[in-house]
């Protein structure tokens, strides 16, 4: 009987942000703890199939391997999630992840657990392998799916289901930053993050780059010097027809009034800076 399985024909999507706290997570474990666990948050769209994993928190727990059961402090976790409702509304508990090789025996009782925390949703574990012995992070994603005999004994079967990975215009500059930094010899010292206003100057020379590199394909097509592909320009239509009219002058308008946004956002966090300074250092000098 499999009416309560999870839907394989569900497409799953993961942010870059999940894995860098499972990651943190795990460098910062306790020195006697062999793995972190934690619960997934994201949205569970149930009329497309669409489930998508945007975060993540550890939870505190203590594992029994040898019984197959595990302890977890549920007040923290009920007082982490309600703080993260407030923050992040749109988000639900939609599984919950933990470190390892391969599945452990208290998945059982976790999956119990979760299955009344996400509702109507059937709960997703995503299994990570940080220790990077492959020079790899491996990352597999499973769900439950009920196995037995009607009126017998039933199990549980945790069985493999396709994971993507997605992120947003945030992530990705950086992952980009990211990229380039890993990129460095290994003997060079990396340099530290760039400037917000540095950013956009070096994000706006690589799109003309870009935009030089279309223009010599398509000049290249006109001028028969380079054969046509039907998959080029499929895309470079669907970019095209994606990007909506403006004339200069709006184009103008809107990109200064964006512009002045940032400026301002730069200005009142060098200013809270500024006075989270002062605080400390007066709050230091009344104590002396």
């Amino acid at each position: 009987m499999m009416s309560s399985n999870f839907n394989l024909r569900s497409k799953v999507l993961m942010h870059p942000l999940v894995l860098f706290q499972i990651i943190d997570a795990y460098e910062r474990r306790p020195r006697d703890a062999n793995q972190v666990m934690g619960t997934l948050l994201g949205r569970n769209d149930g009329k497309d199939g669409l489930v998508e994993i945007t975060n993540c928190f550890t939870m505190l727990h203590k594992e029994y391997p040898d019984m197959g059961r595990i302890d977890l402090d549920l007040s923290y976790a009920t007082e982490i999630l309600e703080l993260n409702m407030l923050a992040y509304p749109q988000e639900r508990v939609v599984g919950w992840f933990s470190t390892g090789k391969s599945v452990s025996r208290s998945a059982v009782q976790l999956h119990e657990y979760y299955s009344r925390e996400c509702g109507e949703g059937q709960p997703l574990h995503l299994l990570v392998d940080a220790t990077l012995k492959s020079q790899r992070l491996s990352t597999r994603l499973y769900c439950a799916v009920e196995m037995g005999v009607p009126g017998g004994t039933k199990g549980l079967m945790f069985s493999l289901v396709p994971l993507e990975m997605t992120s947003g215009n945030d992530e990705a500059v950086a992952l980009r930053l990211m990229e380039k930094q890993s990129l460095q010899p290994a003997t060079k010292k990396l340099g530290r993050i760039l400037p917000e206003l540095v950013q956009v100057v070096d994000e706006t020379r690589d799109l003309q780059q870009r935009l030089d590199l279309v223009l010599h394909y398509i000049n290249d097509v006109l001028a028969r010097k380079r054969k046509p592909d039907n998959v080029v320009g499929r895309a470079l239509h669907d970019a095209l027809t994606s990007v909506p009219l403006l004339d200069s002058e709006s184009f103008r308008l809107m990109f200064n009034a964006n512009l002045r946004d940032m400026l301002m956002s730069i200005t009142l966090s060098m200013m809270v800076k500024t006075q989270l300074q002062l605080s400390e250092k007066l709050s230091s000098m009344q104590d002396q």
